[in-house]
């Protein structure tokens, strides 16, 4: 085993990967379609923006901090656009039911919510996904209520992998398995500009001729190990380290898509 460094090699495919920085969204004010006060909305906003800041992969703006912004849908888009901001999440607060656990002494909370994605430039709906989170204990019905809420938080860094993906390429070849001719760690064209961290996985696409048509297929997976720079991080090989391999060392670019992480029941912690 040893390491293999390409990087004169390299030069031109740098060219081509520029530094990919952070989108830019805005959080609008949710609605209130239940029966809980306002307050309980706020809340559950708040902790979606937990969430969404803690992923580190967007720059959040709040709606509530921008200064005196149109009223008007349309015009608020233009306004937002005008800062500089590439999508607008709406969010209502559906329904939120409650009831005594089995056991006659907690209590159940679910909470169902939306979140709207919209782009501002187009003013078209990205993505509009209804999502509930439960709590199934608590002294008190608001207590599991805070907590059924406390789960939107943790949903975040899913729904930021699902909706914002981020791309680059494979950038050099590191570490090298000679005897089954696989690479086992390799570096990426993207870092902490765009908000990496240790953890994040890619799925790996080559560039390859099916039929007589050029197509995008999956070769394998990578994970971040660790973040080098602002536009560099080093990944370990999942899977696929002989196509992998095979690929760099045939000049052919590979392109790594981010994907969210699953959790410990091979759900994503995305419950719908």
């Amino acid at each position: 085993m040893k390491k293999l460094f390409v990087l004169a090699s390299m030069l031109l495919m740098t060219l081509v990967a520029t530094a990919q920085e952070k989108t830019v969204v805005c959080i609008d004010n949710f609605k209130n379609n239940s029966s809980m006060s306002d307050i309980t909305v706020k809340n559950l906003r708040n902790e979606i923006m937990q969430g969404i800041i803690a992923k580190k992969r967007l720059d959040l703006k709040d709606v509530t901090t921008m200064g005196n912004l149109p009223t008007d849908k349309s015009e608020l888009l233009k306004a937002l656009k005008s800062q500089e901001v590439e999508y607008l999440i709406e969010g209502t607060l559906n329904s939120i039911d409650q009831k005594k656990h089995s056991d006659g002494k907690s209590y159940i909370a679910e909470i169902n919510y939306t979140l709207t994605i919209i782009d501002t430039e187009t003013g078209l709906t990205k993505s509009s996904d209804t999502y509930k989170d439960s709590w199934y204990s608590g002294s008190t019905a608001d207590e599991s209520v805070l907590k059924a809420i406390e789960q939107a938080r943790k949903r975040m860094a899913k729904f930021v992998d699902d909706k914002f993906k981020v791309e680059a390429i494979i950038k050099a070849l590191d570490q090298i398995d000679e005897k089954k001719g696989a690479v086992k760690t390799c570096y990426i064209s993207i870092g902490s500009a765009a908000g990496i961290t240790k953890g994040q996985i890619f799925e790996v696409f080559a560039n390859v001729k099916i039929a007589g048509e050029d197509v995008e297929k999956k070769i394998g997976e990578v994970k971040a190990k660790e973040v080098m720079s602002p536009t560099l991080t080093l990944c370990d090989v999942k899977n696929g380290g002989e196509e992998i391999k095979k690929n760099f060392e045939g000049g052919v670019t590979m392109t790594v898509v981010s994907r969210a992480t699953k959790d410990a029941l091979g759900l994503g912690g995305l419950f719908k």
